[in-house]
């Protein structure tokens, strides 16, 4: 497949799974950068393959072959991921924006040969699910996005989405990664912001639209 339609296959799907509403080509135009008539044209294209359920002014929907298409490039971006962070000790946006790159660029049997070096891992170092040989998908039971806790609860961040350099710059600057432990001491309704302490005691406010990137479980 092109870089473009592996694109196009990899954000039809991730978009799916970030939010309930329906993927429509102008919501796909402006995560891929490109205009609402290139993603119609390439709509059409990969419907008459059979990738996607096609329907002029309706939801972009893949197919189940399209999907299987668009796991297997999410599959060795999440496995170049760790592979680069793990391995090679790069940080976590750097890797991101290399694993852009070489996933378009990888066969299958060489992906294969990293998930085997990394021992078959069900997480990328985001804590997104790393889907399987077969496309299936690792459980995240029990994780829930940072603005659906409660006040006064205790979580662990399981997971970091990273959408930009401005994104990974204030996940510096709040010290947040995965693994740590935070307390949501507030939630104001003014504009969704959250008074936040983590383990080592420090208290932050963290924007509702930053918390929407930030996943986390319960603690035991």
């Amino acid at each position: 497949m092109s870089v473009s339609v592996d694109n196009f296959l990899k954000n039809v799907f991730l978009l799916t799974q970030e939010s309930p509403n329906p993927v429509t080509s102008s919501v796909l135009a402006e995560r891929l950068g490109v205009s609402g008539a290139a993603v119609t044209d390439m709509a059409r294209k990969l419907g008459k393959k059979g990738w996607l359920d096609y329907r002029p002014y309706q939801a972009l929907v893949l197919s189940k072959q399209g999907q299987k298409l668009a796991l297997k490039v999410i599959r060795k971006h999440r496995l170049w991921e760790l592979f680069l962070h793990q391995v090679l000790g790069m940080d976590l946006m750097s890797v991101h924006e290399e694993a852009e790159k070489l996933e378009h660029h990888t066969s299958d049997e060489l992906i294969e040969h990293i998930s085997h070096f990394l021992g078959n891992p069900d997480f990328d170092p985001h804590g997104d699910p790393i889907p399987g040989n077969g496309g299936e998908i690792p459980s995240e039971k029990g994780v829930k996005v940072l603005t659906d806790v409660g006040e006064n609860e205790e979580w662990v961040v399981k997971k970091l989405r990273y959408r930009n350099s401005e994104t990974s710059e204030m996940y510096d600057r709040f010290g947040l990664e995965s693994g740590m432990t935070l307390k949501v001491l507030k939630i104001f309704d003014f504009d969704g912001s959250l008074e936040v302490r983590f383990s080592d005691g420090r208290e932050v406010l963290i924007s509702g639209k930053l918390a929407e990137n930030i996943f986390c479980v319960k603690k035991n």
